[in-house]
């Protein structure tokens, strides 16, 4: 294989920006979600596991980047002939099948996890409890069923890749090839079977959303929105088109380190969008609660509240009550006031109750009360 652009500095940059964006991301979803008073779902909590396992990635390539075991040749065969390379190893070497060994596992579970994630998204936004089962609500439990299948499946078989001696998959490459056999049909079985699910999980609520009733154009946006996955899905074709190409062969090249270094490449660009893309269409509020209007708003809301006399300001989405009871005898009237509040969501609404009465009713025993509410 040919080098071109996956250098020892291409993977540590990749390998920096793409975890970065993704704790950006997750924590403005969780940011909007408590802001917003929306109750935390699984399919947010789907995306931490997501982050952690492409956070160990990412250390993994940037541990080969900085040591030159990803990314640039490694040393000569210490064994002399054309297959010397087959026999000898070095500790660059030993590294570099280390960070895949580790590496398979981490983006294994780390797509896993994106995949549920985005899964349970659709269920909250198109299936409602109480409702009778849909055919989209069926599909959707049905591919939750086989990603939760595949995670496992492929997870545990990376894992005991050789068998239950692990250290045999950092060996020279002839024993590799021995005892660690099963290597290269379950990895790309791997690579094939997520593209597959991936194309499968990005256009299923395509057909949903054109059903909505909603303009044209709104739903032609919404619909890019989840497509933006499919960004997600040209990284995983990539990487499924290396493994079909160049896996049958694997173990007769001498460059098997440039192999390597073009998959966990490809990887972690595939793991880094995958969590990014999850989240966005989560974060849409986002806009409404940093607008400029929205904070203008909140500003004039507080000011106008505190130049009203007895009135307490309250945060947007707050509401205050103030009930007031009234007793009258023969000699005096007293009242009192009690103050109560609670949250909800939308507009900044401030009601109170204020009391008052016509002079002429003062007179007549009994409690007067008037209500005014007021909405900024």
């Amino acid at each position: 294989m040919a080098r071109t652009y996956a250098t020892s500095e291409a993977v540590i940059i990749i390998s920096t920006i793409f975890p970065a964006m993704g704790i950006v991301v997750v924590f403005l979803r969780f940011y909007t979600r408590i802001k917003l008073g929306s109750m935390l779902w699984i399919d947010d909590w789907l995306t931490i596991p997501a982050l952690f396992f492409e956070l160990v990635l990412a250390a993994l390539l940037i541990w080969g980047g900085a040591t030159k075991s990803l990314g640039d040749l490694l040393p000569p065969p210490s064994v002399p002939g054309p297959d010397g390379y087959l026999f000898s190893t070095s500790p660059r070497q030993i590294r570099l099948q280390q960070i895949q060994y580790f590496a398979d596992i981490a983006a294994i579970l780390a797509f896993g996890f994106t995949k549920l994630s985005i899964l349970f998204f659709y269920r909250k936004i198109f299936c409602s409890a109480g409702i009778s089962k849909t055919v989209f609500d069926v599909i959707t439990w049905v591919v939750i069923v086989l990603v939760v299948a595949w995670t496992t499946a492929f997870g545990f078989g990376a894992i005991f890749l050789c068998g239950v001696h692990p250290t045999n998959a950092w060996a020279p490459v002839a024993v590799v090839s021995e005892k660690c056999s099963a290597q290269l049909k379950l990895l790309e079985g791997y690579a094939i079977s997520d593209f597959i699910m991936d194309v499968i999980i990005w256009l299923l609520p395509i057909p949903k959303i054109l059903a909505l009733n909603m303009s044209l154009r709104k739903r032609i946006a919404v619909v890019g929105v989840f497509l933006v996955g499919l960004i997600a899905t040209a990284a995983s074709a990539t990487r499924m088109g290396i493994y079909i190409t160049y896996i049958v062969n694997a173990f007769a090249q001498s460059d098997g380190e440039t192999l390597i270094t073009y998959l966990m490449f490809w990887t972690m660009i595939e793991c880094g969008l995958g969590v990014v893309v999850v989240c966005l269409p989560t974060l849409r509020p986002l806009q409404r609660i940093i607008s400029m209007d929205s904070i203008v708003s909140q500003i004039r809301g507080k000011l106008s509240l505190k130049s009203l006399p007895r009135r307490s300001s309250q945060d947007s989405g707050s509401i205050g009550l103030y009930n007031f009871g009234q007793s009258v005898n023969s000699t005096s009237t007293q009242s009192k006031a009690h103050y109560n509040t609670y949250s909800g969501s939308g507009n900044a609404y401030s009601a109170e109750a204020i009391r008052s009465a016509r002079a002429s009713d003062w007179s007549k025993p009994g409690i007067h009360v008037k209500h005014e509410i007021e909405q900024y």
